[in-house]
């Protein structure tokens, strides 16, 4: 904490658990930014998918693109799989961090 700049004082605990505070905040409202982002472009391809899908019914009667359009699709809804994954991993991050930074603050107030 002193290399930090923080004196080693009730008051320097005190800043610096804020400090840390802040920054995982600023953290945490970054991954749900990141989120909420995953979930529109998710939204995004998912609509494109169902677009094509319409089409797609529309013009059976054309057999190369019908399955151009279904591998399009296909690719599409990989996509919306990777989104989602890494909607996750996101959300995994911020339940660690928070769970961290619970431990620390528990750790701080013992010592």
């Amino acid at each position: 904490m002193e290399r930090l700049g923080y004196p080693k004082t009730i008051d320097g605990n005190h800043a610096f658990i804020k400090a840390c505070d802040e920054d995982l905040r600023k953290m945490i409202d970054q991954n749900h930014g990141l989120i909420k982002a995953h979930d529109e472009e998710m939204e995004r391809i998912k609509q494109m998918a169902d677009d094509m899908f319409t089409m797609e019914q529309e013009s059976m009667a054309d057999c190369f693109p019908h399955k151009r359009r279904k591998i399009d699709k296909l690719l599409l809804m990989s996509e919306i799989i990777n989104l989602r994954h890494n909607k996750m991993m996101n959300e995994m991050a911020l339940l660690e961090a928070d769970e961290r930074m619970s431990i620390w603050r528990k750790s701080i107030r013992k010592g």
